[in-house]
């Protein structure tokens, strides 16, 4: 595209004669960048580029080699949103949102300045809910003398880039019937030979072609729905070819008519719908899908179709779009730099370094911006990334507002542009030695350990040194107000993942020099506890010199949240820093296999279910012996929903047992129920299963009481929300309800809203959280927070409702530290 300057008259009239004169040179320093690189392309068009494949400058010699230093040349507040940035002429072109107005924008700004030219309103915010940040998803694209968006709320329009008015515009979801995604309307749109090519998911068309001049609808193609998708185009069998991924569907279209060359499924039609899918083109006429959540797909295009190249799990769960660089497909998997053969699907290295965040590349060389804020760039070789610069563009941190880096990259010429969820920034590459670095989380030491490692550091004989301090001592090591975490072993990369640091999350070790010791340490002012696992060489390793360990019932693979069902669930290691179970009238941590109660192990096959449910039921001492003569006692009873982890990893029979033989409580009767909530399959039949075919078995078979407030359901995290599920419509049954950290995202508020204001009776219910919650600082969410809301709607609904924050992690191990207060609540003690 054509360089484009800003109206000379405009500008001037609202500009200082110093200003004027600071403009022109800017100017006149662009324009002597622009000559000096004949043939790099100085502009960003759509969300991956002018070649829609995430590269640019291929042709700057100069940069392609040798060392870099970056520059933020300038760097301003820009309201929250993931939309990235395009680039025409001397514009930029991203999209806001203004929380304080309740507006989003369209906004354009000065390449060279960064200062605001224009905005344009697009509508009210959508915000942030279900592990989303607020603001607009859509990267804009623009051509010569049009910018174009798609606002949250399903606005398409296009907009004039010399002072943003509204050229014309359609609502999708009023007049081509599209319906919202989860996180409101997403996907990016590109431009081709006037055309502007976007996936909508309507049922008219899956994909839409508009007249970038009228906004007449062109073409509609296919039958699919979409979400945050974008298209590319490519050569295939001689002709420009647009191929677009929306949910289920990989489609080849006629660019200039939407004529439908081929459609075919990709991974989500299996399973899943995938969301935000976008091709990447690959070398030999080939094309990646990053097509379902747990792994990824090669193919090779033809003219009538596409045929697997190769598929595998070496790029999976991610939100990064691969790029091709020193002839590797570059991508984060999970949280993992890696480089895969383009041919074989293989991987051929993986990195922890740098953090996980977004690619692009630049003169060839690999551009990676990452969550954290930092920019870097560097040379991707068949060993590794070798970093060539670096430098720390935003701030993030519970008191900085530029915050988290959500936008993938843009480049024009010799400058990349950087979006934050709390600022904007130019940064100019430039040949030579880069001398700033990027910030890294720093390993808080207490005194006593922190001389321990210079002793070790200066001395001769490091092992025995290593031996010698750590004999006798409990892992991980605690000094007052510090946790050091130690492991030791012949590993070339060890992270350290806990609830300290959330989900999705760990913490590099640092090795000490010439030894196998690998260490990173934290400051806990606080009684807790906690657990935590090592990832060493990227596999998970609970830690050999402790046996307090346990099966998340929340967290599987690589510290991932199980929001579905998984494979297998992750084991723990855990720890105590302080007194927190010191005082308490039972042993909440003995498993003891010989209990004075029994368990009777049955299961119940359900017709709202249609499955067989496990069930694990309690019996106190003397339940079974009733004297002669004497009339029956009934106990009082509780039902433990997901009893199975709150079992096994919960301890709860062996704690009940406890507490009845110290008669910390009354004898009592519980049912463990072995089905467990999974929020993204969600709990079709559970309330149902729970009213009409359990509670009638439990009544019947064995001896309970029928006053409601001896009755009472138990769960934590997913299941406590299931327990609020079930439990809520049977309110005139059961009267007692106990949650340790219910999780219940955003999209369940309504649902228990209108649970908690039935018309029945109300509830006395006890709502606990945990100060080291269930969270991923990075996505947004933390289900402390939920909790507190989820007392709230409860409260709202009239019920008798206390809320309490406890010190520890979350899961069954350190619920369990509450386990006698909860009891106690449960059985009105």
């Amino acid at each position: 595209m054509a360089f484009k300057p800003s109206p000379p008259d405009a500008l001037a009239d609202s500009m200082t004669p110093d200003r004027l004169r600071t403009h022109c040179c800017c100017l006149a320093l662009l324009a002597f960048g622009l000559l000096a690189t004949p043939g790099v392309a100085q502009d960003w068009p759509s969300i991956r580029g002018p070649q829609y494949d995430g590269s640019a400058a291929s042709g700057d010699q100069e940069l392609a080699e040798g060392p870099l230093k970056l520059k933020v040349v300038w760097k301003h507040p820009i309201g929250s949103g993931y939309s990235g940035v395009v680039k025409s002429g001397d514009r930029l072109v991203s999209a806001m949102a203004d929380m304080v107005a309740d507006q989003e924008y369209v906004v354009a700004m000065s390449a060279v300045t960064g200062e605001t030219l224009w905005k344009t309103p697009t509508g009210k915010v959508m915000k942030g809910a279900n592990g989303s940040f607020d603001g607009p998803v859509s990267t804009p694209a623009a051509d010569d003398t049009q910018t174009y968006h798609l606002s949250p709320f399903g606005i398409l329009a296009a907009y004039d880039l010399t002072d943003g008015s509204i050229v014309w515009q359609h609502d999708l979801k009023t007049e081509y019937s599209v319906e919202p995604n989860f996180y409101g309307f997403g996907t990016s749109p590109i431009v081709h030979d006037d055309v502007l090519i976007i996936p909508v998911g309507s049922p008219e068309g899956a994909v839409m072609g508009f007249d970038t001049r009228t906004g007449e609808v062109v073409w509609k193609a296919g039958q699919d729905q979409a979400a945050f998708q974008s298209a590319v185009t490519m050569e295939l069998a001689g002709e420009t070819t647009v191929l677009v991924a929306c949910n289920t569907t990989l489609f080849a279209i006629r660019p200039a008519t939407g004529e439908l060359i081929w459609s075919r499924p990709h991974g989500g039609a299996s399973g899943e719908p995938v969301a935000a899918v976008v091709p990447v083109p690959l070398p030999g006429g080939g094309l990646f899908l990053n097509d379902s959540r747990d792994g990824s797909t090669g193919l090779n295009l033809h003219a009538d179709g596409a045929t697997e190249r190769w598929s595998g799990r070496t790029i999976r769960n991610t939100y990064c779009v691969p790029v091709m660089s020193g002839g590797l497909l570059c991508s984060y998997s999970s949280r993992f730099l890696v480089a895969v053969d383009p041919e074989t699907g293989d991987q051929v290295w993986r990195t922890r370094s740098p953090s996980n965040g977004f690619l692009a590349t630049v003169a060839g060389r690999l551009v990676v911006a990452t969550l954290d804020g930092s920019l870097h760039v560097g040379d991707v070789t068949e060993d590794g990334f070798h970093e060539a610069a670096q430098t720390q563009v935003f701030k993030t941190g519970d008191t900085d507002s530029e915050g988290l880096m959500w936008a993938l990259p843009s480049i024009a010429g010799r400058s990349i542009y950087l979006r934050s969820l709390g600022a904007i920034a130019r940064i100019d590459l430039l040949p030579g030695q880069q001398t700033e670095m990027a910030a890294t989380e720093e390993s808080k030491l207490g005194p006593d350990f922190a001389a321990f490692i210079q002793s070790v550091q200066a001395s001769d004989n490091k092992q025995s040194l290593i031996d010698q301090y750590l004999h006798g001592k409990s892992l991980p090591l605690v000094e007052d107000d510090f946790v050091h975490f130690i492991l030791q072993g012949k590993y070339n990369d060890v992270a350290v993942a806990s609830e300290l640091f959330g989900v999705r999350q760990e913490r590099a070790m640092q090795r000490i020099a010439g030894t196998d010791l690998f260490y990173f340490g934290v400051q806990v002012p606080e009684a807790t506890r906690l657990s935590y696992v090592f990832f060493a060489d990227y596999q998970p390793l609970i830690d050999p010199t402790s046996d307090r360990r346990f099966t998340s019932g929340l967290v599987a693979g690589e510290m991932e949240p199980i929001f579905r069902k998984p494979n297998s669930s992750l084991e723990l290691s855990w720890f105590d820093k302080g007194s927190l179970t010191d005082d308490l009238e039972v042993d909440v941590d003995e498993s003891n296999s010989e209990l004075l109660g029994t368990i009777v192990e049955t299961q119940l096959d359900s017709a709202e279910l249609k499955e067989s449910v496990g069930l694990s039921i309690y019996l106190p001492p003397g339940y079974a012996e009733t004297e002669q003569g004497a009339p029956e006692k009934n106990y009082p009873v509780v039902f433990v929903h997901d009893g199975k982890s709150a079992m096994d990893s919960g301890n709860q029979a062996s704690i009940v047992d406890q507490l009845i033989h110290s008669k910390a409580i009354r004898p009592v009767v519980v049912v463990f129920i072995d089905k467990r909530f999974y929020p993204m399959q969600g709990a079709s039949g559970y309330p149902e299963f729970f009213a009409k075919e359990l509670l009638p078995k439990i009544d019947r078979e064995y001896r309970i009481s029928a006053n409601r407030d001896d009755r009472a359901s138990l769960s934590g995290g997913f299941g406590a929300t299931l327990a609020l599920m079930a439990t809520l419509p049977v309110s005139d049954q059961i009267g007692v309800i106990g949650c340790h950290s219910p999780f219940a995202f955003e999209m369940l508020h309504p649902m228990v809203s209108q649970l908690s204001k039935l018309p029945n009776d109300r509830c006395q219910i006890l709502v606990q959280w945990s100060r080291h919650e269930f969270r991923n600082p990075s996505e947004n969410w933390n289900m402390g927070d939920q909790a507190q809301i989820i007392a709230k709607i409860l409260a709202d609904g009239d019920h008798e409702v206390t809320s309490e924050g406890i010190g520890t992690g979350s899961d069954w191990v350190s619920w369990r530290t509450q386990s006698v207060r909860m009891w106690q609540h449960l059985l009105g003690q």
